[in-house]
């Protein structure tokens, strides 16, 4: 019987793909079948990376055009495109985003240049060969972020709506050239960048009546955000586009209705 989740004969690009959330998705497209590409700005990480697991790596940053040109080039040929790249060095600095009335215009550009703009160019050049292949898939990786109102992280926020947005009208104006576009909104995930554990998304409230809820849910694995990716790219989604699958551990169910967090005699 045919594995409808197996990736035989597709060729995957993913950006931002030597750690983290993008390595994972990488290991199990070329478990699964599939030859993978993968980018990143880090050109000793992303050789490492290569050795270790034999997967091609590109140097090339996904706000360049130039090297994003190049490196959909060096493909040959495309029928999976995963946008992970995103700023993770600039969020956990903290320096960078904030409040729109604090922040300043270039840090805005820099934020909305890596969550957004860099899966526009990226995908813009790929979709030639994302055509050609009769047959595809564009994966996005959001965050609850384009959801849930995350004081302090306005570009960001800004940035993840906006690929939301974009994976929408992908769908919809590409899907008779057989190219299907979804998108995986991620909550916390556990991801290792090479200098320690660090979480990816939105960190629960410690405090225990943030939510007025039960415990917050554990982060995640990057395997976890890797599984829907693989979902979404293979066979087995053949007639699923335009959507945005949660992967939150159940972060999203956590923001109810006023009357719904209100305590006895409120």
């Amino acid at each position: 019987m045919h594995d409808p989740f197996r990736l035989d004969g597709e060729t995957a690009l993913v950006t931002g793909g030597t750690s983290g959330i993008g390595a994972a998705i990488a290991v199990l497209f070329r478990d699964r079948g599939a030859e993978v590409v993968v980018c990143g700005r880090n050109v000793d990480r992303g050789k490492a990376f290569e050795a270790e697991t034999g997967i091609r790596f590109v140097a090339a940053d996904v706000t360049s055009e130039v090297q994003v040109s190049a490196a959909v080039a060096a493909c040959g040929r495309l029928s999976v495109l995963v946008n992970n790249a995103g700023p993770t060095d600039l969020l956990h600095t903290r320096s960078v985003d904030g409040p729109v009335g604090e922040m300043t215009p270039e840090n805005w550009a820099r934020l909305i240049d890596s969550t957004l703009t860099g899966a526009y160019l990226t995908t813009h050049h790929a979709l030639p060969l994302l055509t050609a292949a009769g047959r595809s898939a564009i994966v996005n990786i959001s965050s609850i972020a384009a959801t849930q109102a995350m004081p302090g992280f306005d570009a960001y926020s800004a940035g993840k709506a906006g690929l939301e947005a974009m994976t929408r009208s992908l769908a919809a104006g590409y899907g008779h050239l057989g190219v299907r576009a979804n998108a995986v909104r991620v909550g916390s995930i556990r991801v290792d960048h090479g200098d320690g554990e660090r979480r990816r998304g939105v960190e629960p409230d410690p405090r225990p009546d943030a939510w007025r809820r039960p415990e917050p849910p554990k982060a995640g694995a990057p395997e976890d955000v890797a599984h829907a990716a693989l979902y979404l790219a293979s066979p087995a989604s053949a007639y699923v586009t335009g959507v945005v699958l949660p992967v939150d551990g159940g972060l999203q169910m956590r923001s109810l209705m006023p009357w719904q967090t209100a305590r006895p005699g409120d």
